[in-house]
């Protein structure tokens, strides 16, 4: 039996002493929300109603916008992300944008989510009807654009009552979140759950691990919403016993959390990590806890939640109140179905992939990089083994060879990625490039995945940099090297801040000076090595060799501007 009040019905009896939502921009209690939805309800209504799309991530501006523009009769609409050029695109089919300032190009008109005049008109907030109350989310698609997805009040109120069945948290009295609140995943868990339960949302978005222990310390048996990737990075650095001193339940989903890394939080947690499996357009399907990393448990469907295999494809189908529309939807995920209900999962089935739990359409992302003028055909593709990250291969139109020769490669990758910036999340930019006279094919004509991966397994431009330019330096050579952030080295070395690690920056010296030198591989020891500063992704640098055939031994220094990076002697054997 669900206690939380049904969403319809939320600002009609309000609690009378609760603090509903605090943070850096203020606490704010029941009464403040009511004027505040008032007020800005009659604001939308003077401007004829219509599409709104709210613009923020703090979780109360969100339900003060969600609420408002459906008492005021019209459709609420959440972005997939809040970069600008993403917002333009949406706030282009709405009547107006509820936020800070409107994105560039974009003239519809602003309505701010604080400092409302409490004195101003009020619209007065009778019951929603849940049937016709509308909120449209956007999330990736699998043939290009984000879609929308439509939401009647209904389907997020079944889900709500289901979640607070299921997981009810008596003495949980608020909510820390790592995740944004715009998501679906945010939405139902760091806002409308809280609202229909009485638990008080922290506004501020935790962004890192020392960011968790303070809060929770502050907060002790708040419950954490939080995703695969926070979890992951944050499990090498937390003091689990004093997390799992303060915490009153944590929520995992997005994505797939690794099983290890549930298992190690679970040990020290009073109540386990509670990951749960859904999409934007299904909402929520499933629900499991890892306690055992080697026996991870099969997935157990949410409550009313009805799911079938479909023959042909193998993926996923589900059926449940939280639908906008009666009966079967096919999802993206292949999956089996065991006894007593359960279910296990075999990855995608389709063109979207998850990177740092955000879906990422690899048809979007083709298909703007196809409507760059250097592009006469691309194919991305998600790179197995290299932490989710995307390849691209591209057939340069004429102006992108052009480019591609007199500017080198890293040059068109950036021009390629620019305009991909305001319209795409980070971890959909692809990290990994190859540029093809043509792409390949089979004998039907078809460009398959696997061949696409072949060219990134290839040992060609991917695997060190190309020399800008050098010549004879003394005994030796000395080679310029521009270092493009899509070399294979940087590979998981380091997220975030890439840099050349002690052993490729060795590897380099050796192969440049067989070229170079017409040497044999025939290393015998390493002398005097020295690394003094980092080499990073992007930076410039003077290789120098030097090599004393006599005593069979090559020189190498790594240098940037006046510093040097790193230093060493490598010992050849002599020829036979």
């Amino acid at each position: 039996m669900s206690n939380a009040r049904p969403l319809a019905t939320l600002l009609s009896e309000p609690p009378l002493r609760h603090v509903l939502a605090s943070g850096h921009r203020g606490a704010r209690d029941w009464q403040r929300l009511v004027a505040e939805v008032g007020v800005l309800a009659a604001a939308i209504r003077r401007k004829g109603g219509g599409a709104w799309l709210i613009a923020s991530d703090d979780p109360y501006e969100v339900a003060l916008g969600l609420l408002a523009t459906l008492h005021a009769g019209a459709v609420a609409l959440l972005p997939a992300n809040l970069q600008p050029g993403h917002l333009s695109e949406i706030a282009a089919g709405a009547v107006g944008l509820l936020g800070d300032k409107p994105p560039p190009g974009c003239r519809r008109p602003v309505l701010a989510l604080h400092d409302l005049d409490p004195n101003a008109e009020r619209l007065p907030l009778a019951p929603l009807d849940p049937e016709r109350a509308e909120i449209r989310l956007h999330t990736s698609g699998t043939t290009g654009l984000p879609v929308t997805v439509r939401k009647q009040l209904r389907c997020l109120d079944a889900e709500v009552a289901a979640l607070d069945r299921l997981f009810e948290r008596p003495r949980a009295k608020a909510v820390l979140a790592t995740v944004p609140s715009y998501h679906i995943y945010g939405l139902l868990f760091r806002v409308l759950w809280p609202l229909a339960a009485c638990r008080s949302m922290a506004r501020d978005t935790i962004r890192f691990p020392s960011e968790l222990l303070a809060a929770v310390r502050q907060a002790p048996g708040a419950l954490l919403v939080s995703s695969p990737a926070f979890l992951k990075r944050a499990l090498p650095v937390l003091d689990l016993a004093d997390l799992g001193r303060h915490l009153g339940g944590a929520f995992s989903s997005g994505g797939p959390l690794p099983p290890e890394v549930a298992a190690a939080y679970n040990q020290h947690l009073a109540e386990p990590v509670v990951e749960v499996y859904g999409s934007t357009e299904t909402g929520g399907i499933g629900w499991r806890s890892v306690r055992s990393a080697a026996a991870p448990p099969p997935w157990t469907p949410l409550p009313d939640v009805r799911l079938m295999i479909d023959d042909e494809s193998g993926a996923l189908m589900v059926a449940s109140p939280f639908l906008p529309t009666p009966g079967w939807h096919r999802t993206g995920d292949g999956a089996a179905l065991l006894e007593g209900g359960r279910f296990e999962l075999r990855g995608r089935v389709d063109r979207i992939v998850k990177i740092e739990e955000r879906r990422i359409s690899l048809a979007e992302v083709e298909q703007r990089l196809a409507e760059h003028a250097e592009v006469t055909a691309v194919r991305v593709l998600s790179l197995a083994g290299q932490s989710g990250r995307l390849g691209a291969v591209v057939v340069p139109s004429a102006a992108g060879w052009q480019r591609l020769r007199q500017d080198g490669r890293d040059a068109l990758r950036t021009a390629l990625l620019e305009p991909l910036r305001p319209h795409l999340d980070r971890a959909a930019l692809p990290r990994r490039w190859r540029f093809v006279r043509r792409l390949p094919e089979n004998a039907q004509g078809k460009t398959s995945t696997a061949a696409l991966s072949a060219l990134f397994d290839a040992p060609q431009d991917g695997d060190r940099p190309h020399p800008l330019g050098g010549g004879e330096h003394g005994r030796g050579v000395r080679l310029r090297l521009h270092l493009p952030w899509d070399l294979r080295c940087f590979d998981g070395h380091f997220e975030g801040a890439p840099i050349v690690a002690g052993v490729v920056q060795l590897d380099w010296a050796i192969r440049f000076a067989e070229e170079r030198f017409a040497l044999l591989p025939r290393l015998e020891r390493i002398e005097a090595l020295k690394f003094f500063e980092v080499i990073p992704a992007g930076a410039t640098v003077e290789l120098e060799l030097g090599y004393d055939a006599a005593a069979a031994r090559l020189h190498f220094s790594y240098t940037s501007g006046e510093r040097v990076c790193s230093a060493g002697r490598i010992q050849l054997q002599a020829a036979p």
